[in-house]
């Protein structure tokens, strides 16, 4: 073989080479373009996802600040998620659990479970009785089919909202409540003041005396309506704020001392002594300071009221655990018994024609109650035909 054939040899497989260098580079080239678009790709689908965890996370901060219990449940009725208004109604975290651990009232679990069989939503109004009685309008909405899905999923299923309408409710029931109230506490006064009237107009307006003893009798009786009406605007804004507890600190040494002041004149007139034995570092009591003085006040005037002549009155305050326990006692003619269970209804009266005769409403023990009921506190009555009566409160201590 000649030597140009090998230098054709060479510079065939050099020329073959440099080609070859070319096509791998273009192809280097397109591969590296190929995974930049793949990285910017990446990158867009991993600031999306950023962006709909912010969203995520900012919509789950939204809905923990919501003042309305939400509840998330799967196909089987398993509370997902829940948001602290639902863990402060539920008295729980139900995450993890069925939602009957929280709520057992049969109508709200078949409300729910009808959502979940017919797909569509369902509304009801659920009444919780304590620790204070609140009612709710519950809407429970399927966000996902359960058809075909694995039983236990974690794929939410029903969103169950439980808005509060208590206050509306009470607002209703104040309104009925007073004009039913109203109309049957008023027709007895209303009907004097109409007949002195007429007799002040007609026989009687020339005779002097008779006006006199007239009006007398009218300013006590229209002196009984204020009274009247100014407890039930009391109770209805008690009831209103019922389901709020309170939380400023309040002194009951400080309250029992003032009402002493208050009504010691009164039992003087009557030949009654007011005793206050408080224990040393008594605790403070959260609360409301004006409702609570109303209680006291309440409870001390009527021992005073019903308490005989030339006895005492004996008020104690000391500390039970986590308590603060109050007693008010006399020694008057004391209760049936048959009459205690009803003694904090609204206008009942063991005797009718004495409590009016003594300015009484029939609304103060229920205002008692109700201003309790809102401060988780307890009443209970103890009394004795014959020997008097003792009426007890006990409040949660603040520390």
């Amino acid at each position: 073989m000649s030597s140009g054939f090998f230098l054709g040899l060479v510079f065939g497989a050099i020329a073959a080479v440099l080609v070859l260098g070319v096509v791998m580079r273009q192809r280097f080239t397109r591969l590296q373009t190929r995974i930049q678009v793949l990285e910017d790709d990446i990158a867009r689908e991993r600031d999306a996802v950023k962006r709909a965890e912010d969203k995520s996370a900012a919509a789950n901060a939204l809905i923990e600040k919501l003042p309305t219990p939400l509840f998330l449940l799967n196909d089987e009725l398993t509370v997902l998620s829940n948001n602290a208004a639902a863990i402060d109604l539920a008295g729980r975290n139900l995450a993890g659990n069925g939602i009957a651990f929280g709520f057992r009232q049969p109508g709200f679990l078949q409300t729910i479970e009808a959502a979940m069989e017919t797909g569509t939503g369902q509304r009801m109004q659920l009444e919780l009785p304590v620790p204070i009685e609140r009612s709710f309008l519950v809407q429970v909405e399927p966000i996902l089919s359960s058809a075909g899905s694995d039983r236990g999923n974690q794929i939410p299923t029903l969103l169950v909202m439980m808005l509060d309408v208590t206050q509306v409710m009470r607002t209703e029931q104040f309104r009925v409540d007073f004009v039913a109230n109203v109309s049957h506490e008023l027709r007895t006064p209303l009907a004097s003041l109409i007949g002195f009237i007429e007799t002040l107009l007609g026989p009687a307006k020339d005779d002097q005396e008779a006006q006199q003893r007239f009006l007398a009798i009218m300013q006590e009786q229209a002196d009984r309506m204020y009274r009247l009406i100014a407890d039930l605007l009391s109770l209805s804004q008690i009831e209103l704020d019922e389901h709020s507890l309170p939380d400023e600190p309040v002194d009951l040494r400080s309250i029992a001392g003032e009402v002493e002041a208050l009504l010691t004149m009164k039992a003087v007139e009557r030949d009654m002594r007011l005793v206050l034995e408080i224990e040393e570092g008594l605790p403070m009591v959260r609360g409301d300071r004006d409702q609570l003085t109303q209680v006291l006040q309440n409870l001390m005037d009527n021992a005073v009221k019903y308490g005989n002549p030339g006895t005492e009155v004996r008020v104690t305050m000391k500390r039970d655990e986590t308590r603060v326990a109050v007693a008010i006692s006399d020694q008057g003619a004391g209760i049936a018994r048959e009459h205690l269970p009803r003694l904090t209804e609204r206008f009942y009266r063991v005797d009718a024609a004495r409590s009016r005769a003594m300015g009484g409403t029939g609304l103060g023990l229920a205002i008692v109650k109700h201003i309790l009921n809102r401060h988780r506190g307890k009443l209970t009555i103890q009394s004795e035909v014959g020997e008097g009566s003792t009426f007890r409160i006990s409040l949660p201590a603040s520390n």
